[in-house]
């Protein structure tokens, strides 16, 4: 059953590189779990999905190298869940939700950032202002829901502080973008 749903998941790729890959990634699969423990290869594999799945997706329709985008939104959410567990202080639930965010997507963004390789100047400049943007965006859509009576108070909190991460990271990246382009020994 394991091996269907990775087959399903499989699917989430884009599509040529599905028909190029798909098959035999399935087949990795089903041939690890005949020669390891199922948990390992399960943590592993969804390890993999989480973070090429996205950035295959980029890929595919950027036509450009790999981006640094994936890591930054994980390095983002585990800023956020770091900030929700120092806000919550003294209120366990808060403290262990935030911590948990902050280590799932701390450990997420050292994957990927380690995949990704370092990051340069004019690398990762050129979508800053989609950071910015979509800080605004984050909490409009909060202020949405909540005024449409969903009540997720914790959910809401975390996309809020989610949101506020990433305008600040893209506005570091804007002012990066700023001084790389005014200065050449900046530019990599």
């Amino acid at each position: 059953m394991a091996v269907r749903v990775y087959g399903t998941l499989v699917g989430l790729y884009p599509r040529e590189f599905r028909d190029d890959y798909g098959a035999d990634m399935v087949q990795l699969v089903r041939d690890q779990f005949s020669d390891e423990p199922a948990w390992r290869v399960c943590g592993r594999a969804a390890i993999d999905l989480a973070i090429t799945i996205p950035t295959q997706q980029m890929e595919a329709r950027m036509n450009r190298t790999p981006s640094h985008f994936v890591p930054l939104i994980y390095t983002a959410a585990a800023a956020a869940g770091a900030l929700f567990a120092i806000v919550g202080g003294t209120n366990v639930t808060m403290l262990v939700i935030g911590a948990c965010i902050a280590v799932a997507c701390g450990t997420m963004a050292g994957i990927a950032w380690r995949r990704s390789g370092p990051l340069h100047a004019t690398t990762a400049n050129n979508g800053w202002w989609k950071f910015v943007i979509a800080g605004p965006c984050i909490i409009a859509g909060v202020i949405v829901a909540a005024g449409l009576g969903v009540e997720a108070w914790f959910a809401g909190v975390v996309a809020v502080f989610f949101a506020f991460v990433l305008t600040g990271i893209g506005l570091l990246l804007g002012v990066a973008w700023l001084f790389s382009r005014r200065s050449p020994t900046l530019r990599t």
